[in-house]
């Protein structure tokens, strides 16, 4: 399981999202329940046109974080902008990409969601 933050790089992740999409046909789905990578995101009207189809509501966002909690779900990776770096536990969660600058608690937090171990892993 993964969760990277794209906060500094939308452009990037726009495009990294529909590029995969059209070569990883079998990890994509439209539906918000199906599927292996899915773009978590607040946002709102003001946001870039090619952002809108990422952005959604609280439910989504809680019905997504559901899903990356269950272990025995499909959801595998996961790009986040601007939430889910702090108080956010999944203890399977094994690596995070963060791309903006951290210090001190909000650092500490970030590298305490990947570091422990979970009874499949031989290390945190």
């Amino acid at each position: 399981m993964e969760i990277y933050d794209c906060s500094y790089v939308q452009t990037n992740m726009c495009g990294f999202i529909q590029r995969y999409c059209e070569t990883s046909t079998e990890w994509h789905n439209e539906s918000d329940d199906k599927g292996v990578l899915k773009v978590v995101m607040s946002g709102s009207s003001a946001d870039e046109e090619k952002l809108q189809p990422h952005i959604g509501n609280k439910k989504r966002r809680e019905f997504m974080a559901k899903r990356i909690k269950d272990n025995n779900d499909e959801l595998k990776i996961v790009i986040v902008r601007d939430m889910w770096l702090t108080g956010f536990d999944v203890p399977s969660m094994n690596t995070m990409y963060i791309d903006k600058p951290m210090k001190g608690h909000n650092l500490m937090q970030a590298i305490a969601r990947v570091n422990r171990c979970l009874k499949t892993n031989r290390v945190g």
